[in-house]
């Protein structure tokens, strides 16, 4: 049986996944689905993509919190676009 905590890990990275993907759906912000055809177009797996999009959000949902600040929606735009050149340096 899984323990607890893991648990939690997989709920918390599918509801950030799920989040990631109604941005897309929604169009906002625009760059999360631009960032998603951009890395597909690169190769890369699509749950792979999700996922580092996750993160970012996760990064700034965090901040948010840390800081008592309002989600910061144009940082988090461009962290977003930053991942379509991490592999170009």
């Amino acid at each position: 049986m899984q323990d607890q905590e893991q648990l939690e890990e997989e709920f918390a990275r599918r509801k950030l996944v799920e989040a990631v993907e109604n941005q897309i759906a929604d169009g906002h912000p625009r760059e999360a689905g631009l960032v998603l055809m951009a890395l597909l177009s690169k190769g890369l797996e699509r749950d792979d993509v999700l996922w580092a999009m996750a993160q970012v959000l996760a990064e700034h949902i965090s901040q948010a919190m840390a800081s008592d600040q309002p989600f910061d929606l144009n940082g988090y735009a461009r962290d977003l676009l930053a991942l379509t050149t991490e592999d170009d340096d």
